[in-house]
């Protein structure tokens, strides 16, 4: 019999195992490898053992081993401790859990951002000068669209709006979490022109087409998988007006076809500038701009300006 352990007890190993408690699935993992163990003892609420990989090889159990560390240095470091050993994904693990790759994937990305990246979004606050300091190429992109009736997607806690609320007319928040909605509806409750709409993670469907001038999003659809992009970009096309235009950060991370937000180094999902535009052209936009940026790793990133071809937006024919 194979016994899966997550190799790493950290806050990406608890989450995966939170996850995998969440849906009732806890019993397939064995327990944790760290060499932190004496120090762990153990974790959840079954108390699931964490062990040394010492310890391990003296029990002398038929190991799988996902790695849960997403520092690049970390995992490789990992792999090497690991030669000889049997190591399996996250969609691996998904897949023996009977779980469906796609849907976990993204619900898992949504788990993590429940209770467990309170701490982040608090220190987002503090770092916006990447995303509005006027030399920024995301400020500068985000001087071309035309706000008077405008989406964010994955809006987060609503660290960015305070940046563009002043020179906008509607704005809809879009989020998939309803904490992160509740959380917005409260620190813009005296502001009568933001809508709010908590929806699936993969489309737009209760917006109404042709309807917005712009849309955009900032540091989350670089954990998105592909195949959401692909369907959120066919309903962007859809809710923007002729002429309207939208500003997407994603990932740039061609280096693996397997990378998923429970996987990959800072969780970029695969993903690279040539595909986004080649998804976002069949999807009916027009490629504005892109420009491949530093984010952690050098070119790990991409911003891309689209435009719905026609006329009716004040920047259709510019």
């Amino acid at each position: 019999m194979e016994h899966i352990i997550l190799y790493g007890a950290g806050e990406r190993g608890r989450a995966i195992y939170g996850y995998m408690e969440s849906l009732g699935k806890s019993h397939i993992i064995y327990g944790f490898c760290d060499k932190h163990a004496k120090e762990i003892g153990s974790i959840g609420e079954d108390k699931k053992q964490v062990w040394t990989l010492e310890e391990l090889r003296q029990l002398d159990v038929n190991c799988l081993y996902c790695i849960t560390p997403v520092d690049a240095d970390a995992a490789s470091e990992i792999r090497e401790v690991l030669s000889g050993e049997k190591i399996i994904d996250f969609s691996e693990l998904l897949d023996m859990a009977g779980l469906d790759r796609a849907d976990c994937n993204r619900n898992f990305c949504a788990f993590t951002h429940i209770d467990e990246m309170d701490k982040y979004f608090q220190d987002a606050e503090d770092s916006l000068d990447v995303f509005w300091d006027r030399d920024s190429v995301f400020y500068r992109m985000f001087q071309k669209l035309e706000l008077d009736n405008v989406i964010e997607l994955a809006c987060g806690r609503g660290r960015h709006v305070e940046k563009y609320m002043n020179q906008s007319g509607e704005i809809t928040l879009v989020d998939i979490l309803q904490k992160n909605i509740d959380a917005c509806r409260g620190r813009f409750r005296n502001n009568t022109h933001i809508r709010y709409y908590k929806n699936n993670g993969y489309d737009l469907k209760e917006l109404e087409a042709g309807a917005y001038s712009a849309l955009f999003t900032y540091d989350a659809m670089v954990h998105f998988e592909l195949l959401d992009i692909w369907s959120y970009l066919k309903d962007i096309y859809r809710v923007l007006r002729h002429g309207g235009r939208a500003l997407f950060h994603h990932s740039n991370n061609r280096s693996d076809y397997k990378a998923s937000f429970g996987t990959a180094v800072y969780g970029r999902s695969f993903m690279s500038q040539e595909v986004f535009a080649y998804l976002a052209y069949k999807a009916g936009f027009e490629i504005l701009e892109q420009q491949v940026i530093d984010w952690g790793i050098p070119s790990y990133d991409c911003i891309t300006l689209v435009e719905k071809p026609g006329k009716g937006g004040k920047y259709a024919e510019s």
